[in-house]
């Protein structure tokens, strides 16, 4: 079953929704909370040990993702969002609603992504306020392009299909506890 453990420096413990997928190999340490139907995927590593991390509903962390910060700072992701495979968050750092990480992408110190805005697979993006429904790319990212006016933030259009799976992954190992053994 996934490691989830309080802080050995502060020992806070994480706060999650009983809604929340965590697959079996994902570790989620210290002072955490994630929000209701959000899902965390194998491999997975959140780790709120010297500060704190906080993801909104809906959200999807997919495989291999890091999360970590600098002491006594917050990553902050909401509502909607997804974050791609063997991404890189490291606060402090904000990720608005309806955001897309793209796989790969490293997120770093004192950047904030408004709603709706994309960081491209592989970019690296540090030290940036990212305006909403705007797509950055490269290394370092810069703007590619703006994205449509109207419609769900390119985060919010798959993220029930993540929340969806969740709940079949869930329902599966609950039902199938051999298929997990350490």
């Amino acid at each position: 079953m996934p490691i989830i453990i309080p802080s050995p420096h502060t020992g806070k413990k994480p706060q999650i929704h009983e809604s929340v997928y965590i697959s079996p190999t994902a570790v989620i340490i210290g002072d955490v909370k994630i929000g209701e139907l959000s899902n965390i995927w194998f491999g997975a590593v959140l780790r709120g040990d010297q500060g704190q991390i906080k993801i909104g509903e809906n959200t999807s962390i997919q495989e291999n993702v890091t999360i970590h910060m600098e002491k006594r700072t917050s990553v902050i992701i909401g509502s909607k969002c997804i974050i791609g495979h063997h991404a890189m968050i490291h606060g402090p750092v904000e990720i608005g609603d309806g955001c897309l990480i793209g796989i790969g992408a490293n997120v770093l110190h004192n950047t904030k992504l408004n709603d709706g805005s994309m960081i491209a697979a592989g970019a690296i993006i540090t030290n940036k306020e990212v305006p909403s429904r705007q797509l950055w790319a490269g290394i370092p990212a810069k703007l590619l392009k703006n994205l449509p006016e109207e419609g769900d933030f390119i985060g919010a259009k798959t993220a029930g299909e993540y929340a969806n799976n969740g709940k079949i992954f869930r329902e599966f190992f609950q039902e199938n506890p051999e298929h997990f053994k350490l």
